[in-house]
């Protein structure tokens, strides 16, 4: 039997999934373990059985590829749970978490529908723009996974105020790519703390319109460190930021205060970081600003 839909016409491989029926559990089993994705569509279709054994061999399949990823429990298909592979799916499918103008945006605390294990390596990769902004830009980060339930209002869920630029009962941390500055909250303290990273200011968020930029961060070993595309053209990194992550944090977007037009979207999780020249990335090690506390 051949098990590439690429290599025989839609009659061939009709044929050939129909044939399987026949053959013992285990040996269908097997053969499914070796079909892609798109291949598990029509042999999934082929009778009641082999849709199971499809559903199990792609949810393993996800599992295995995305261990250390926890799809959000509200995920839902309708009023059905989906199966797992369909989980992930969708769950880490690009999305748009804020996108308008407007003279006053709440003060919110956004997460992805995923929760990382820090242990890693996660890379994950955003998308940020903000315009006619004077009070600064939405930021991107990551809050402790054990915060509370967050709650369900316009634009999807999130939690109100920015969780990075408040005391908390959970860390929570977030980056400013435009310049750098880096916002964080730990449990247990009254203040916050801030630094800023050797980077320099790209744009200026005051500006009638800016193009989206590419920003994102490397989880490693409960490490974190962020990443940004510089002025060049070419994604450059930062100092770490945190040696001592939970372990499990939620990816989110920040606002506070914010006016103006924003855009943050959530590109796509990586199991690597983005190329960078080491010569070049050795500029923007350090900080331009220590951590400090700030009320």
């Amino acid at each position: 039997v051949r098990v590439c839909s690429a290599q025989c016409n839609a009659a061939e491989w009709s044929g050939a999934m129909a044939a399987l029926t026949g053959f013992p559990y285990g040996v269908v089993e097997a053969i499914a373990e070796h079909l892609g994705v798109h291949d598990l569509l029509p042999f999934g279709a082929t009778s009641l059985e082999m849709h199971w054994i499809a559903a199990k061999t792609a949810s393993d399949t996800a599992k295995y590829a995305f261990d250390g990823v926890l799809p959000a429990a509200y995920i839902r298909l309708g009023p059905r749970e989906p199966p797992d592979w369909l989980k992930f799916l969708m769950a880490l499918q690009p999305r748009c978490l804020v996108r308008g103008n407007r003279k006053v945006w709440p003060d919110q605390t956004r997460p992805l529908p995923f929760v990382l294990d820090t242990t890693g390596p996660w890379f994950v990769e955003f998308k940020l723009a903000a315009a006619g902004a004077p009070n600064g830009t939405p930021t991107i980060g990551l809050i402790d996974a054990g915060c509370p339930d967050t709650t369900s209002g316009e634009g999807g869920r999130h939690w109100p105020g920015d969780l990075s630029r408040r005391g908390t009962e959970r860390f929570a941390i977030s980056l400013a790519p435009y310049d750098g500055t880096v916002l964080a909250a730990r449990p247990g303290s009254p203040t916050r703390c801030r630094a800023r990273l050797r980077w320099e200011k790209i744009g200026d968020e005051q500006r009638k319109w800016n193009g989206p930029m590419s920003c994102g961060f490397l989880i490693e070993n409960r490490k974190l460190k962020f990443f940004r595309v510089g002025g060049g053209g070419a994604w450059h990194s930062g100092e770490t930021v945190c040696e001592d992550l939970p372990k499990q944090v939620s990816p989110c977007m920040f606002m506070s205060s914010y006016v103006g037009f924003a855009l943050v979207q959530y590109v796509c999780l990586w199991k690597s970081l983005p190329e960078t020249c080491p010569h070049c990335d050795a500029n923007f090690q350090g900080f331009a600003e220590p951590w400090d506390s700030w009320n």
